[in-house]
């Protein structure tokens, strides 16, 4: 069987696996496990009609702990052109992070110009990851497109998942792009590595169609200003071009103070 995040253990109770351990801290959950959990509470969400997912928000409000998690979907609005649901995360009694996701009727509409990306495809990178978490035999495989782990970004990074989300289930291409667009303040990090923690404390991933096939490529850039802000900007792609981008909202502060 193919190694997991998550095991499902009741109707709405999910275990977390080796993969989700957190990355600041083994306590706690990765936000890559964690926005992955939501994007798949969303994905399970019926339409009443055939539409495709154009936005996807997650925030962390707190650490998600290391132990089963609940996941609670409620329904916001469904409009013949609009559905809005949000999903959250309980652990230990307490919403621990949130999603929404808008999502908007299919039709039949002339298509813009296609955006593509001039960099390399996968198989033409070495397996270099992003970040020394993600090294050899992590069900999160990353090849480095562009930048270096060890000098300040921009970074591109291509990224595939050799694990199931959810023990025995297919992994949703919404929650695919969302888990990619997580690391992304990785590759495009300012800060000194070792030096500086870079928690992410939001998601939004805008989506003009679903990722296609296995492999999503990030292009990222981080601003600051300081005061301990940071904002992370992502292109998403795939083999056929450009699909979306992403957006993140980072805390940084020195490691020792996270320790």
């Amino acid at each position: 069987m193919k190694p997991a995040f998550y095991r499902q253990v009741g109707d709405s109770l999910y275990q977390p696996l080796v993969p989700a351990t957190g990355s600041w801290n083994r306590r706690h959950q990765n936000g890559v496990a964690v926005g992955g959990l939501l994007a798949h509470a969303l994905d399970a969400t019926p339409t009443r009609s055939p539409m495709k997912v154009s936005r996807l928000t997650i925030d962390i409000m707190k650490p998600v702990p290391f132990q089963p998690v609940e996941t609670r979907v409620r329904l916001i609005r469904d409009g013949a052109r609009m559905q809005l649901v949000e999903a959250e995360i309980v652990a230990g009694g307490e919403v621990t992070a949130r999603a929404s996701a808008m999502r908007i009727r299919l039709e039949d509409t002339p298509p813009g110009a296609d955006v593509t990306t001039d960099l390399p495809l996968p198989e033409d990178l070495p397996a270099r990851p992003v970040t020394s978490v993600l090294d050899a035999g992590h069900p999160m495989e990353t090849r480095l497109a562009k930048g270096s782990i060890r000098e300040a970004g921009p970074g591109a990074f291509w990224t595939t998942f050799n694990a199931d989300l959810v023990e025995g289930l297919p992994m949703p291409a919404v929650a695919r792009a969302a888990m990619a667009a997580d690391v992304a303040s990785a590759p495009s990090s300012i800060v000194e590595r070792g030096k500086w923690s870079f928690a992410n404390l939001d998601l939004s991933v805008y989506f003009v169609r679903p990722p296609v096939g296995d492999w999503v490529l990030c292009d990222a850039v981080t601003l600051s200003d300081g005061a301990g802000v940071g904002l992370v900007n992502t292109v998403l792609a795939d083999r056929d071009g450009v699909f979306g981008r992403a957006h993140q909202t980072l805390f940084l502060e020195p490691i020792e103070a996270v320790a």
